[in-house]
C-alpha cells in the first residue's frame, strides 16, 4: 500500500476511530482493580494514542512528501552510489548519447536521470546548418541580440527553443485541429522546435513514487538538446506548450521549475490531469515559494483553474485566450520569447 496514498490514510483514520470507539465501549468493563483491568486500560489508551499519532504523522508526511515509499522510511532503499567526475566534456558526451537523431530530425530520447523514454522530432530554422554538437569551447551568449525577421540564421548563433508536448496524443490531435507547421514556426521565429511524443502523458512534475516528469523535461531533454544543437540556455528563451493534460503538464513545469522554462501555453481542457500529475498542486506550491518569473497563456474555459493563476501577480504574467489552438499557442511563444523581441513570423 502506498505510504502517501489516500487509501492508506483513510485506513489509518478508520483504525483510529475504531480504537476510540473500542476504548469507550470497554472502559466500564475494565474499571475494576487488579493487574488485568489495569493492563487492559493501559492497552486501550496506548492503542488509541498510537493510532491517532500515526494518522497525524502519516498525513503530515503525505502533505510534505518527506518519505514517498516504505523502503525509504525504513532505510531499505539503496544508498550506495558510485560517483565519477568526468568533467564538462564528459558530461556533454554523456548527454549527447541520450538522444539519437536521424538526418530528418526524428529521433528517440531515453532519459538517463528520469528513466523516461520518448520520441523527439527537432525542427531547425532554414539555414541553420548546425554541426552534430557545438565545440566544447563554445558557450551561448547570456543576452542574445534580438533577431531580425529578415536576416538568415548564422552558423555561430544560439537559438531559443519551443518544446511541443504531444505526449499521450495521437498524430491527428483532433482536440485542437490539425498539427501546426512546425518547420514554418521554426523558420519564421528563428528558433528550434522540439516535438515530443509518447504513448502516455509525461507529467511536468516528479510524481512521488511515480513518473519523474520534471527530471525528464528540465534535465534530460534540455541537456540532450543543448548537447546536440546551438541553443540559448536562458529560461526566458525556453517555452513549452501542450494540449489538454499535456498543457497542464506544461503549466506545472514552468511554474514549478522557472529556472528551466520561462514560458508555457496550455490548449483546451488543461486542468483535467490526475492530482498526482500536478503534485503538490499549483496553489499549494505557489503559497510556499516566491512568485516565479514566468509567462503563461491558457484557455480560460477549462474548469477548476488554480486560483493563483487567474490573475497576473508580480513576476507571474498570465494571459488567457478562449478557443486557443496549438498553432496560436506556438505563435504566442515565438513572439514572447525574450530573444525574439520585435520578430514577426
Amino acid at each position: 500500500m502506498n505510504i502517501v496514498g489516500k487509501g492508506f490514510l483513510l485506513l489509518l483514520g478508520c483504525v483510529t476511530l475504531a480504537s476510540a470507539g473500542m476504548t469507550l465501549w470497554l472502559w466500564p468493563r475494565l474499571a475494576g482493580r487488579g493487574p488485568r483491568p489495569l493492563a487492559g486500560r493501559i492497552g486501550l489508551l496506548l492503542g488509541t494514542q498510537l493510532s491517532l499519532a500515526a494518522t497525524f504523522l502519516f498525513t503530515i508526511n503525505a502533505l510534505g512528501g518527506f518519505y514517498t515509499s516504505w523502503a525509504q522510511l525504513f532505510g531499505d532503499s539503496s544508498a550506495q552510489y558510485n560517483l565519477n567526475n568526468a568533467g564538462a566534456a564528459g558530461a556533454a558526451a554523456h548527454d549527447t548519447q541520450q538522444l539519437t537523431v536521424a538526418s530528418d530530425g526524428h529521433g528517440r530520447l531515453v532519459g538517463v536521470r528520469s528513466g523516461v523514454a520518448a520520441q523527439v522530432a527537432v525542427f531547425t530554422p532554414a539555414g541553420y546548418a548546425s554541426p552534430t554538437s557545438p565545440p566544447p569551447s563554445a558557450s551561448p551568449p547570456s543576452s542574445p541580440s534580438p533577431p531580425s525577421s529578415a536576416s538568415p540564421p548564422s552558423a555561430t548563433r544560439y537559438f531559443p527553443v519551443e518544446i511541443v508536448d504531444l505526449t499521450g496524443h495521437s498524430a491527428g490531435l483532433s482536440t485542437s485541429g490539425p498539427l501546426p507547421n512546425f518547420q514554418q514556426i521554426a523558420t519564421g521565429y528563428h528558433l528550434i522546435v522540439a516535438v515530443v511524443t509518447a504513448p502516455a502523458v509525461i507529467p511536468g512534475v516528479n510524481v512521488p513514487a511515480g513518473t519523474q516528469g520534471e527530471l525528464f523535461w528540465s534535465q534530460d531533454l534540455r541537456a540532450a538538446l543543448i548537447a546536440h544543437y546551438r541553443v540559448d540556455t536562458s529560461p526566458a528563451d525556453w517555452g513549452v506548450a501542450g494540449v489538454a493534460q499535456s498543457g497542464g503538464a506544461a503549466i506545472n513545469l514552468a511554474v514549478q521549475d522557472s529556472t528551466s522554462y520561462g514560458l508555457a501555453a496550455a490548449v483546451g481542457n488543461w486542468t483535467s490531469a490526475l492530482p498526482q500529475d500536478s503534485w503538490p498542486g499549483i496553489d499549494k506550491y505557489l503559497a510556499a515559494v516566491p512568485t516565479p518569473a514566468v509567462r503563461l497563456l491558457y484557455d480560460p474555459t477549462a474548469p477548476d483553474i488554480p486560483s493563483k493563476l487567474r490573475l497576473t501577480e508580480g513576476t507571474l504574467q498570465v494571459a488567457t485566450q478562449s478557443g486557443l489552438t496549438l498553432t496560436s499557442a506556438l505563435d504566442w511563444l515565438g513572439a514572447s520569447i525574450r530573444a525574439n523581441a520585435g520578430v514577426v513570423a
